[in-house]
């Protein structure tokens, strides 16, 4: 496992910390979400046998 020590983490550092950079400069008032309920309605006959699915299975494993 020495190999590990050798190998140069800086590129993936820089782009981590870029990342939460750009996420702390966000604004999110500026962010335009008036498709959102358009976009949900439309995927809803999708979503909802998933969904339904989905707590069928936690119900039976976890009682939820």
């Amino acid at each position: 496992m020495e190999f590990l020590g050798s190998i140069d983490t800086t590129g993936i550092q820089n782009l981590i910390l870029s990342f939460f950079k750009a996420l702390s400069e966000l604004d999110l008032k500026a962010i335009d979400l008036d498709f959102l309920p358009g976009l949900l309605t439309a995927i809803a006959p999708i979503w909802n046998p998933i969904w339904a699915e989905i707590n069928e299975l936690l119900n039976a494993w976890f009682g939820f």
